[in-house]
């Protein structure tokens, strides 16, 4: 009878290895598919990803690069949550560091924003358990030793470097005022990474634009050397018509702010601007 369990459990065990490598086989390279087919939308106001926010999830297996900038409430940081869940479950072998301009976007929005989406993956299509209060913590996940997500402040470079993995993955978030010596930091990572190497390296950038000035901006403008960088704009009639925005809102604060004002292109159109003040 003991022998029989032993066999038993070992055959289980086996079929849930096997199930989990046929999961991260078939989504390693499409994190849209891993949302639609593994997010559970049941009893939300939003059914599923917004239009934009599935081509930026198609677009970033190809592109690698992308930096988007969108107005207030487009669903950045969603998008973001998905991208670092699907980044840690499709590689063992992965680090994915996640920066911000300041430290509270990234306790207050990114991470309880992870939190708040792991739970709604459907595990048992998976083929793992869910993760624990051991490996999902309030600013880390450790799904291995060798698969990590982690928040690191972006007011001291040093802190950034040294990421190494088969998979790597940066994500600035509230990307426009992280400083350049941040972005350089982090350049080493993706030293190993490209299509001659074994490694791979990802990078999302995302951010409510604000002046004309700064990484983000130049990576948007299209600077000389930054032509490895896809480029994304969420616009206002894109985020009205997903119905993240409301319409209301922003012919408001039009004419709260005024069409030419900072203000209004930074948080309502997603255009870079600066005061005249």
């Amino acid at each position: 009878m003991q022998m029989m369990a032993e066999a038993l459990r070992e055959a289980q065990r086996r079929t849930a290895t096997s199930k989990f490598e046929a999961f991260q086989q078939q989504y390693k390279y499409d994190p849209c598919a891993f949302v639609h087919a593994l997010v559970d939308f049941s009893g939300l106001p939003i059914g599923g990803p917004t239009f934009y926010q599935d081509e930026i999830l198609q677009l970033l297996p190809e592109k690698k690069r992308i930096a988007v900038r969108a107005p207030h409430g487009a669903g950045k940081s969603c998008a973001a949550a998905w991208i670092v869940l699907w980044a840690t479950l499709t590689e063992d072998d992965c680090k994915v560091p996640t920066t911000a301009s300041a430290w509270r976007h990234l306790t207050k929005y990114l991470w309880p924003e992870i939190h708040k989406w792991a739970p709604r993956l459907q595990w048992h299509k998976i083929g793992i358990d869910p993760f624990t209060s051991d490996q999902l913590m309030k600013r880390s996940l450790m799904r291995l030793p060798t698969c990590e997500a982690f928040a690191v402040a972006s007011n001291n470079a040093a802190f950034i470097e040294g990421a190494h993995a088969l998979r790597i993955c940066y994500l600035y978030d509230e990307a426009k005022a992280i400083p350049n010596e941040t972005w350089d930091a982090s350049e080493g990572a993706f030293a190993s990474a490209g299509p001659d190497t074994v490694a791979e390296a990802y990078a999302v950038a995302i951010s409510t634009p604000g002046p004309p000035q700064g990484r983000f901006y130049e990576i948007h403008k299209r600077k000389h050397g930054y032509e490895d960088w896809h480029v994304y704009h969420v616009t206002r009639e894109m985020a009205i018509k997903a119905g993240l925005m409301s319409r209301e809102w922003a012919d408001q604060r039009k004419r709260q702010w005024g069409e030419k004002s900072a203000l209004y292109q930074n948080r309502v159109c997603g255009e870079f601007a600066e005061s005249a003040e």
